[in-house]
């Protein structure tokens, strides 16, 4: 059975990663709704944090498969990352219930022999080409009614730039919402009035990511008053 919430959050708040507390609801959630004989992916798993809620919210049997390098800086990793991501996994108690693939999403999703995929959390390399390859490499696993979410959509442009080419205007998925910079989407056929419906509901989003590019824009330029004018929360581009 999956364990409490308030037990996940609590050995997750204290990994490093940016994730709000409804975020990591969202992810908890999601997860506990993966069925028996399914599977959950994670590319981008950093210390752990998200890898600590997603597994927490599993069903019994149901395996977590974490995908990441661990040791390109691009990424947030390093020397230590992979012995980081494996101490906190322990101290949460979830280290049965995730299966690593250390390595690229591309291979792992070129290589997949596992369960058909029922949750894929993208969460990788921000840049529009490798957020394209997460995305279409793992819609060919997920089944019909799985759920796909990405992390820092309408906040990184390439994130963006990679969600408005496939799942901003699409019959294949309907948009669940926002969680802040997380997005939800669940694999679907939409009808053409579904698809128009879905691609109005996010074009709000695109004035949320208006004022994430200016607050970034305005922090590296130095305009801290430009900055702090935009902002509503602390750290409000990366989560």
């Amino acid at each position: 059975m999956p364990g409490s919430f308030a037990k996940a959050w609590a050995h997750a708040d204290g990994v490093d990663g940016w994730l709000t507390q409804p975020q990591g609801r969202a992810l908890f959630d999601a997860a506990t709704k993966v069925p028996a004989g399914r599977a959950a992916i994670e590319v981008g798993s950093h210390r752990g944090k998200s890898t600590i809620l997603l597994a927490s919210g599993l069903t019994d049997g149901v395996t977590l498969t974490a995908i990441d390098p661990f040791d390109d800086p691009r990424w947030g990793g390093g020397p230590e990352s992979l012995e980081i991501f494996k101490a906190n996994l322990e101290r949460a108690g979830v280290t049965d219930r995730v299966e690593l693939h250390r390595g690229l999403s591309k291979e792992a999703a070129s290589a997949w022999s596992g369960p058909p995929v029922a949750l894929a959390w993208i969460d990788g390399a921000h840049d529009r080409d490798s957020v394209l390859l997460d995305i279409d490499g793992w819609d060919r696993h997920l089944v019909d009614g799985g759920t796909m979410l990405l992390h820092d959509a309408f906040s990184a442009i390439g994130t963006t730039r990679a969600v408005l080419r496939r799942l901003w205007w699409t019959r294949r998925y309907r948009y669940l919402g926002c969680e802040r910079t997380l997005v939800a989407f669940r694999k679907e056929q939409r009808s053409p009035l579904g698809a128009l419906t879905d691609a109005i509901r996010l074009s709000p989003r695109l004035a949320f990511f208006a004022r994430m590019v200016a607050i970034k824009l305005a922090r590296r330029r130095g305009h801290q008053g430009l900055e702090r004018l935009f902002m509503r929360g602390e750290n409000e581009p990366l989560i």
